[in-house]
């Protein structure tokens, strides 16, 4: 069970039904790219699908989700675009990075992202796409992904302590079900962790979509900046473990240029 969930059981109703709500919006905006049925949006909540489809008719009516009656699935609605515009605050972590992001992607030709921490999921900031001829972008602006899944949601991980760890992967129960290696990927995403300990960058090949490898080092926090981590994403079978440490150390140049 999610911890979402586990939180509002011991809350009043309504308490409960917001953190419910809040975790379906979530499933969405990790979902909706690839398929943001009823079906995976109870799943991905551990929801059961008449108290899915109950919520998920409630925020359609206020326009915080779109129904697409056709492919019979859920999208972020306008609602959410126009109460993201009011969120100024968080612009000011984009235009403090965003130039790292573009020096990252010009100097590697690869589509390059921040990653910020959200709970126990990691949120795109921002995505700056690369001029190589072959180009992998399994992620957009705004989509979410489980803490430990793609390279610079890794490395966000890797900054936590150890009990941190296991209760963010055991809050993911039904989360990793909907990427490409399942519950059995709980064991590599600690070998993983530990490859950023040791190294100070992530190697993610596969976890976020088939074909495609992600490269992310964590982003200390500066003047009080939540928990970030700038990555890249390559097609797997061009990347070699010596470039990937050369691209490591591409990112981290870019970011120690940025202002103390």
């Amino acid at each position: 069970m999610k911890l979402g969930l586990a939180r509002g059981e011991s809350g009043v109703a309504g308490a409960q039904a917001i953190r419910r709500a809040m975790d379906v919006i979530r499933a969405i905006a990790r979902l909706q790219r690839s398929d943001a049925s009823l079906s995976r949006v109870a799943h991905a909540t551990g929801l059961n699908q008449s108290t899915a489809f109950r919520i998920l008719k409630s925020l359609v009516e206020e326009r915080m989700l779109y129904y697409d009656e056709v492919a019979r699935t859920y999208h972020l609605g306008v609602l959410a675009f126009e109460l993201g515009l009011a969120a100024g605050g968080k612009s000011r972590v984009q235009e403090f990075y965003l130039p790292a992001v573009e020096e990252i992607a010009a100097r590697t030709r690869l589509t390059t992202y921040l990653m910020a921490r959200s709970d126990t999921e990691a949120v795109c900031l921002l995505c700056k796409e690369g001029a190589a001829v072959i180009r992998a972008k399994p992620i957009e602006v705004g989509q979410r992904l489980p803490l430990g899944i793609g390279g610079g949601s890794v490395a966000i991980l890797a900054t936590l302590d150890d009990d941190e760890i296991k209760e963010v992967l055991a809050a993911q129960e039904y989360d990793f079900d909907l990427f490409p290696g399942g519950r059995d990927e709980m064991a590599r995403i600690l070998d993983r962790v530990e490859g950023v300990r040791q190294n100070g960058y992530s190697i993610s090949s596969g976890s976020v979509a088939s074909g495609v490898c992600g490269i992310g080092v964590p982003v200390l926090p500066q003047r009080g900046l939540m928990q970030l981590a700038v990555s890249v994403s390559a097609v797997t079978d061009v990347v070699t473990p010596q470039e990937a440490k050369t691209i490591a150390g591409i990112i981290k140049s870019a970011i120690g240029k940025l202002p103390a």
